[in-house]
């Protein structure tokens, strides 16, 4: 069975604005960026964060990140390119380390996010949830300006794919004058 998910695609630019969706930006102050920003830009309707979250075949109930691996839920693609990511390549503790979320300028972990901390919080129409991802500087190389696609392939859910462009008003942007 086929489905239609051309209103889905149409969703996905307007929670992930191509221009207004992804930044390289810097943290620490130093003038280079040292991560990537991930806007997500809420245009349905007010909604409260629930305790435990379930998509597909995830759910934070029972979830363990430290028996986790993504190649189990689905593959990851910047230009058509995989991005490899298994928890073999990675020390569990500097990679939740590496991920922090941003509900109105307030900071939450990947912990906050598994404890349910955030549970109750509400995401009123027109916030925006930021996703911050620390990564090494020949990661962010691939991040150039320019158009780019970011894809996710998953057996659990319909592909998720959206274009991106990175210019001057992207790229190397102190994180503070772009998350809100």
């Amino acid at each position: 069975m086929s489905f239609d998910i051309s209103a889905l695609k149409v969703l996905f630019k307007k929670i992930f604005p191509p221009k207004k969706s992804i930044y390289t930006v810097d943290t620490n102050g130093d003038g280079k960026a040292d991560s990537l920003l991930i806007k997500a830009l809420n245009v349905i309707m007010p909604m409260e964060i629930p305790k435990e979250i379930e998509i597909g075949g995830f759910s934070t109930t029972n979830f363990d990140i430290n028996t986790f691996e993504l190649p189990d839920y689905g593959k990851l693609f910047l230009d058509d390119i995989p991005i490899n990511v298994s928890k073999k390549d990675f020390d569990i503790v500097k990679l939740k380390d590496r991920f922090t979320f941003y509900i109105k300028k307030e900071k939450f972990t990947i912990d906050d996010l598994l404890s349910g901390k955030l549970a109750g919080k509400i995401v009123a129409l027109g916030d925006t949830i930021n996703i911050l991802i620390k990564i090494d500087e020949d990661s962010l190389e691939k991040f150039s300006e320019g158009h780019h696609n970011f894809k996710f392939k998953s057996e659990i859910i319909p592909i998720l794919e959206f274009n991106f462009e990175l210019g001057n008003e992207n790229l190397n942007q102190n994180f503070d004058s772009v998350i809100n």
